[in-house]
């Protein structure tokens, strides 16, 4: 079924949309025609479908490529919608396919979403939200220029989210955030081959990943910093909810910092971002990081019987000498850091990192080189 979107009224192309969804048996594709759409009310989906650009399915398409061939769904200025314009909501089975989704943040830095991100809730700053879907896919999937929040929030059990990027999403310089991904709870999922470019807060950020492989992924920071490349966070609640890592694998990853953009490449563990709990489980394997302060940093992580496994990852770090000058106390920067009580199975690897706990202040505060 190929949707055609007229922009008939005020909310003329949202509602072509959203009709065209509601009309869709539950699993038959929908395809839009390559073109950009303003959106000027949200659009859910809450059956199962398959969504596409008209023409992409079974050919070498790619959005995350060149996006000029594809269906583009942008917020329009005025838009203020609680989880982004476009949401996937309790459902299963949904496929998002070879499509942008463009958050159209220069067009909306006076709206009032902007002024909620700042003052009230970062959500009406989000630029998709899937939640609470079962067995959903994302394969060739664009998000980018997000408000604030993050270009994508997603919880669902056996996700399989590939081939897509996650781009300039949020401002740093604004003080509104956003991370390109948030797996707030994926399960038996699949994150694999995605990009993340210069993300403002953190660049893929997972919660709860029993049993998933996070592989293949290149985190890339050029034009504005962030807090860390690639996070397994608990987002201040017990391994019964979330920081849940066990049997997850995550391998073969890039996290390219630039200049020094990244606070942290890969983040281990809640702190310093809060107190609260830890995380437990994760083989983490296999993955380059450079150009972080930190290259891995590991605080609130791991317990006797369920330690997270780190080993035979290649970081390089940052010039020797360097610290972390506006701390109250300077804290090292340096290729690994394994806080105090976090519990790490290193395997054969015996190179020396610190042992210090994190500290907020490093999230904002420059380096310094020693003189040696």
């Amino acid at each position: 079924m190929v949707c055609h979107l007229d922009t008939r009224g005020a909310y003329g192309t949202a509602d072509a949309l959203q009709e065209c969804i509601n009309r869709a048996p539950a699993y038959s594709s929908l395809e839009i025609p390559p073109g950009t759409y303003v959106l000027h009310r949200q659009v859910v989906v809450s059956t199962p479908l398959t969504i596409r650009t008209a023409g992409s399915a079974g050919t070498p398409l790619s959005c995350a490529a060149n996006s000029t061939s594809c269906a583009v769904l942008a917020a329009a200025p005025d838009l203020l919608a609680m989880w982004g314009p476009l949401v996937v909501w309790s459902t299963n089975n949904v496929s998002l396919e070879h499509l942008v989704i463009d958050g159209n943040r220069s067009a909306r830095v006076t709206s009032t979403a902007a002024g909620f991100c700042l003052t009230r809730s970062n959500t009406f700053g989000f630029n998709a939200s899937v939640l609470d879907c079962t067995d959903c896919t994302l394969d060739d999937v664009v998000s980018a220029h997000a408000l604030c929040g993050t270009g994508m929030v997603w919880s669902g059990a056996r996700a399989t989210i590939q081939r897509s990027a996650f781009m300039a999403n949020g401002d740093a310089a604004r003080s509104m955030w956003s991370d390109g991904l948030t797996l707030i709870y994926a399960p038996e999922s699949v994150v694999r081959a995605n990009q993340f470019v210069d993300n403002s807060d953190v660049a893929l950020l997972i919660a709860y990943g029993v049993q998933s492989r996070v592989e293949d992924n290149v985190v890339a920071q050029r034009t504005q910093p962030s807090f860390a490349g690639l996070m397994l966070h608990n987002f201040n609640s017990n391994v019964r909810t979330s920081g849940d890592f066990r049997g997850a694998v995550i391998a073969g990853n890039t996290v390219d910092c630039g200049a020094l953009l990244c606070a942290f490449g890969i983040q281990v563990g809640p702190r310093p971002w809060n107190m609260k709990g830890i995380i437990v489980g994760g083989d983490l394997h296999d993955n380059a990081v450079r150009g972080a302060k930190v290259g891995i940093n590991v605080d609130g992580a791991g317990m006797l019987g369920a330690p997270v496994a780190i080993y035979d990852n290649r970081v390089t770090p940052a010039p020797a000498g360097s610290y972390f000058s506006g701390c109250p106390q300077p804290i090292p920067a340096d290729w690994m850091n394994v806080a105090p009580a976090s519990i790490v199975d290193r395997r054969d690897d015996t190179a020396r990192a610190s042992s210090h706990l994190s500290d907020w202040c490093q999230l904002w505060s420059s380096l310094t080189v020693e003189d040696q």
